[in-house]
């Protein structure tokens, strides 16, 4: 009995040991293939002053984010359906086209995943550090597209969409 509880005893350490050695693999944590353009942004358009009148002067929210293959050449823009003034910016969120090393993202006829509609984004480009938020003065980045919807009230208008990024801090948010 004694023997046996012995053999018992080895078996149950060298289980432990095996486990516990199994479980020492760091794994490299990283970023998206997309990191140095992703975020949250606090974007006007047409700086305000909107010439067919389809926007007011309100801050609106727009995202870029990695999509699920996780590859360099493409990412989500999305305006969350969210403003300043319970609003929508105008209800999109479609794949673009970006060169990371740029900075830049653009397409043409994207298809909307909110509804059935398309928009074309172009000259799209992340500056790092190159805007002031407003209430902290933090330099953050800087976010500028041109976008176009095929169900603009006014058709053929490209309006004109700038921000900064979102610094998290209540002095520099607008809701």
């Amino acid at each position: 009995m004694k023997k046996r509880n012995t053999i018992f005893c080895l078996l149950a350490a060298a289980l432990g040991v095996v486990t516990l050695n199994s479980c020492q693999k760091d794994e490299k944590i990283g970023g998206t293939a997309v990191q140095n353009l992703s975020g949250e942004f606090w974007v006007k358009l047409d700086g305000g002053a909107d010439p067919t009148g389809t926007f007011d002067d309100s801050y609106y929210t727009i995202s870029t984010y990695n999509t699920a293959s996780n590859k360099a050449d493409s990412m989500w823009v999305d305006d969350g359906f969210t403003s300043a003034t319970g609003k929508p910016f105008w209800q999109i969120k479609g794949k673009v086209a970006v060169d990371v090393n740029s900075r830049t993202f653009s397409g043409t006829n994207i298809a909307n995943q909110d509804y059935d509609s398309k928009f074309t984004i172009l000259n799209g480009k992340i500056l790092p550090k190159a805007a002031t938020a407003p209430g902290t003065k933090t330099k953050t980045d800087s976010i500028y597209m041109e976008i176009q919807f095929d169900d603009d009230p006014v058709p053929g208008t490209v309006h004109k969409v700038g921000g900064y990024a979102r610094t998290r801090f209540d002095a520099d948010d607008h809701y």
